[in-house]
């Protein structure tokens, strides 16, 4: 017989080997168990108290002796259930808290901290950042774009700003030149959006995006990767380029 089912449903070794014995046996003491099922009796009587946990196993009492009976089999599909039930509570409970988790992910980036995310992967969980901790009315700065961030992440950036338009938060890009067919001339018809263009040969292949207190560098060029920096005051500075970019751009 094969029991790897009995595993993947959740039973040890040693509890299918004593089910199994149960089964074949019947109502049984202690003995025939241990020589049936080759589970030693140290074992036998607390893997016994699992089952019946369980609801596989019962016993009675007869002459102050002990014998345990093996529910029918059908009673698995019952445990399988049971197991299921619970499962669907732990998650239900488990997306109750997943927001407050978030919270504390956030809260332990300090005042002063840098992060290095790595891949393509790596890019986006640095953008979604964005999301998580700006609100409506909110402005970020998105500066040096050229048509390399867009390499394999043409969806994701599209689908991205649906979502940051529709929480109401505004953005500034200054794309490269040549960047401007299609991803600048695309990024124009975004509502809550404004784009300038660097000078003409002036080409980047990292960008900064600045928003709240964060900068994040991005590159993907050759390799892709986002360095995160929280800091008010560099998130300052950073902005003042950009309007200095801003002011030097055209439209």
């Amino acid at each position: 017989m094969n029991t790897k089912i009995l595993e993947e449903i959740g039973l040890t070794q040693g509890e299918i080997k004593v089910y199994l014995a149960l089964i074949g046996l019947g109502e049984k003491t202690i003995g025939p168990i241990v020589d049936e099922s080759g589970v030693s009796v140290s074992k036998v009587y607390s893997i016994l108290q699992r089952l019946a946990k369980k609801g596989l196993v019962s016993h009675i009492m007869k002459q102050n002796v002990r014998y345990f009976r093996p529910a029918d089999p059908k009673r698995l599909l019952d445990y399988l259930r049971e197991k299921e039930e619970a499962l669907k509570a732990h998650e239900d409970e488990l997306s109750k808290i997943i927001p407050e988790l978030s919270l504390r992910e956030n809260s332990v980036i300090t005042e002063e901290t840098a992060q290095i995310f790595d891949g393509l992967r790596g890019i986006q969980t640095a953008r979604e950042r964005t999301l998580n901790i700006m609100k409506k009315g909110d402005e970020m700065w998105i500066i040096g774009i050229a048509r390399t961030p867009y390499d394999r992440l043409t969806n994701y950036f599209r689908e991205y700003h649906k979502r940051r338009i529709a929480k109401g938060i505004k953005c500034k890009y200054i794309f490269n030149e040549y960047a401007r067919e299609p991803f600048g001339d695309d990024a124009k018809a975004y509502p809550l959006s404004e784009v300038r263009f660097m000078p003409e040969g002036m080409i980047t292949h990292a960008w900064m995006e600045i928003y709240a207190d964060t900068v994040t560098i991005g590159i993907n060029f050759k390799k892709s990767i986002s360095v995160v920096i929280q800091n008010q005051e560099v998130a300052d500075s950073f902005r003042n380029y950009a309007k200095l970019l801003w002011s030097i751009g055209k439209k």
